[in-house]
């Protein structure tokens, strides 16, 4: 059985797409005028583009939503915070939101295993702000391999074909 994930290297670096775990993935809000506390989860997927070399990292796509419908990418301005890999397992994000007054962005990702964590948030420092808290637990998308090397790309496979390939037929394993 083949199990996999889309990871393309670039002279840059290399990108992975990682999907969301919804049941293990969550945006606490509290604050607001009343003071109210509300917990939604996270469906979707991103793409990230680590250059260990350089040391910097990059979130390339977000494209996952909270369960009331708002956009994570543009409510953590995702695409452009700044990404520093501070060790194999461990890599910092920082930034500001995109509406005035700014107010700074921290989002730490934290490798372990099969599974990226992604913690952090950031603070409405107003009267009546809003917490932004992220707790999200995230894997390499199955069902594809991409690979890419030195600008060519060699092999683009999904699993749905792997699977029907072989068929076996007394005690013959056929195309």
């Amino acid at each position: 059985m083949l199990v996999g994930w889309i990871c393309v290297s670039t002279a840059s670096g290399v990108t992975t797409t990682y999907e969301f775990l919804p049941e293990q993935s969550s945006m606490f809000r509290s604050g607001g005028p009343r003071g109210s506390h509300e917990t939604y989860s996270i469906a979707g997927q991103f793409q990230l583009t680590v250059d260990l070399d350089g040391g910097i990292a990059s979130f390339d796509q977000v494209d996952a939503t909270l369960s009331n419908g708002i956009r994570l990418g543009e409510l953590f301005n995702m695409t452009e915070l700044f990404g520093t890999v501070v060790s194999d397992a461990l890599i910092s994000f920082e930034g500001q939101t995109t509406d005035f007054p700014l107010f700074d962005i921290n989002i730490i990702l934290t490798f372990m295993d099969e599974s990226v964590q992604l913690t952090g948030g950031f603070v409405e420092s107003v009267p009546d702000g809003w917490t932004y808290e992220l707790d999200a637990v995230a894997v390499p998308e199955p069902a594809t391999f991409l690979l890419l090397c030195m600008g060519m790309l060699i092999m683009t496979a999904e699993l749905s074909f792997f699977r029907g390939c072989f068929e076996r037929k007394g005690g013959i394993e056929t195309w």
